[in-house]
This record gives structure tokens, C-alpha cells and sequence, in this order.
């Protein structure tokens, strides 16, 4: 994994890793699975892939072979939610947890250099804006304005 990440191999390295879950899957090495699918998440972001990242955490979910429920799953909900919603702070606060010591090295340092800009979110994902309540009084509140 570090060594195809080092050549820039991000695409390759994601599919790689949810190709090694299949196989730590049989093993019933559910601490690898959980792992792994929480790395290709990142890894997808890191490439600029959010799509991706969304449809393999959810295929991921829906497997019975350890992801789901993991520490490690709530962390990528975290990531793609932060990046849905373009919520800075939410994505500061997912790159500091200690579940990120789970993954590689080279993984986790990736993790800790994701922006907002790292990944572009297509329309269909993005959360919708937060509804503010008017002031009273206000310009908003009485219809008018912007």
C-alpha cells in the first residue's frame, strides 16, 4: 500500500485494498476489514474520487464482514460527511481522531493533509445548506432582501 501510494498510485491503491477485504473477509479477520475499507475511503478522497469513497463505504456497509458498526465506519461517515457538507471544522475534527492510528502510516499522513478542495463533491451528494431562523425584525424576516 505505501509503495503504490508513493508512486501515486491513489485509484489503484484503493481498489487494491477492497480487493484485500474480500480476502481478510474469508479469514474473518474483521480488525483488517474494517481497516482497509477505512483506508480506501481515505485514500479515494485523497485521489479527488468522493464518489467513490461514498458508493465503497456504503457497499461496505451493507456487508456482513465487519465494517459496519466499527469505530473505523463511523469514522468514514465522519470524513464523507464533512466533505458533503463542506463543514471545515467537522473534517479537522475527523483527521484528529485516534482511529486514524488503526491505519497505515502513509495512510493516516494522507488523511491528516485532506482539505475540502482534496476531493470535488458532485451536486447529488452535497448536504443541503443549514436553515438559519430570521431574526425578528430582520430584512429576512420580512420577506424582502436577498
Amino acid at each position: 500500500v505505501a509503495l503504490l501510494l508513493r508512486a501515486g498510485c491513489r485509484s489503484e491503491t484503493a481498489a487494491l485494498l477492497r480487493r484485500q477485504v474480500l480476502v481478510y473477509a474469508r479469514l474473518r479477520r474483521t480488525h483488517d476489514v474494517a481497516r482497509s475499507e477505512l483506508s480506501a475511503v481515505i485514500i479515494n478522497l485523497a485521489a479527488g474520487e468522493y464518489e467513490q469513497a461514498s458508493i465503497g463505504c456504503t457497499k461496505a456497509e451493507a456487508r456482513p464482514d465487519g465494517f459496519a458498526g466499527t469505530d473505523e465506519a463511523d469514522l468514514a461517515r465522519r470524513l464523507l460527511a464533512a466533505f458533503a457538507a463542506q463543514d471545515a471544522d467537522g473534517l479537522a475534527a475527523a483527521v484528529s481522531d485516534g482511529t486514524l492510528a488503526a491505519v497505515d502510516n502513509t495512510v493516516a499522513l494522507l488523511a491528516r493533509d485532506l482539505t475540502l478542495a482534496s476531493a470535488r463533491v458532485p451536486a447529488a451528494y452535497l448536504a443541503p445548506p443549514a436553515r438559519r431562523p430570521a431574526a425578528a425584525g430582520s430584512s429576512a424576516a420580512s420577506g424582502g432582501g436577498c
